[in-house]
């Protein structure tokens, strides 16, 4: 299976032996440190644009969405596209399958050996790759690289959706602050955060989750000790800062 035109470095093997030689590998210590990751991971498949989309699971207050936390210059309007019209399926195919998707507006001939899905689009649209991350309690989400030219094989899939779960990985890790697994907040607590956040009391969140007033204070104290915050009003501002709750 092969879309695009390569241009560039011309074969896969280069290609993936050129990132590693630019430092793709290694630990972030912040946000920026993950875009020369991307940029790298973008001249690989000789893209346009990047974007990193986290998923916001379905809770009782909100419905699952992706919401974008990275991209590259200029990008806003490709991004905002995408996700107008393949959110819905990307979230679906988040619960589904790890497969790498491909949208491009010709299928190819079938290979069932492909890591890949292909998703038709629109004859004048480009080819598209999204890579999933489902890490489980730690959180899911896609990179994404918009119009790419590069030759798709199945050696240059498997490497960029390996990087780009490193990516994934270690920007949710920054996303709390380097918490580890077992300090990230579970539902409940995000659902009482966010209703003390809209001004409820811990007896009308018990009401409305049917908890008791001491359940509920307790996920609001665990919440509190998570975030590494000193009240509730201090883990609902650095909640929001950290976008867990809205």
């Amino acid at each position: 299976m092969a879309y695009g035109i390569l241009q560039g470095i011309q074969s896969t093997q280069e290609r993936i032996q050129h990132v590693s030689q630019s430092g793709s590998g290694g630990r972030a210590g912040s946000t920026a440190d993950l875009f020369p990751k991307l940029v790298v991971m973008q001249r690989l498949c000789n893209s346009d644009a990047f974007a990193v989309l986290i998923a916001q699971a379905q809770s009782l207050l909100t419905a699952g969405r992706l919401e974008c936390h990275m991209q590259s210059p200029a990008s806003e309007a490709t991004v905002d596209q995408l996700l107008e019209a393949q959110s819905a399926f990307l979230l679906s195919h988040l619960g589904l399958s790890p497969r790498p998707v491909i949208f491009a507006p010709h299928t190819g001939p079938a290979q069932e050996a492909s890591p890949g899905l292909t998703v038709p689009v629109p004859v004048n649209s480009g080819i598209d790759l999204a890579f999933p991350a489902q890490l489980g309690a730690m959180g899911n989400g896609y990179v994404i690289f918009f119009s790419v030219r590069a030759a798709i094989n199945n050696d240059l899939l498997i490497d960029l959706h390996r990087k780009s779960l490193t990516v994934i990985r270690e920007k949710l890790r920054l996303s709390f602050g380097g918490a580890t697994q077992s300090d990230k907040l579970n539902e409940r607590e995000i659902e009482c955060l966010q209703l003390v956040g809209n001004g409820m009391k811990s007896e009308a969140i018990g009401e409305r989750l049917t908890l008791s007033v001491h359940t509920v204070n307790a996920y609001l104290g665990s919440a509190t000790t998570k975030l590494n915050a000193v009240n509730r009003i201090q883990a609902i501002a650095k909640a929001i800062r950290l976008g867990i709750i809205a």
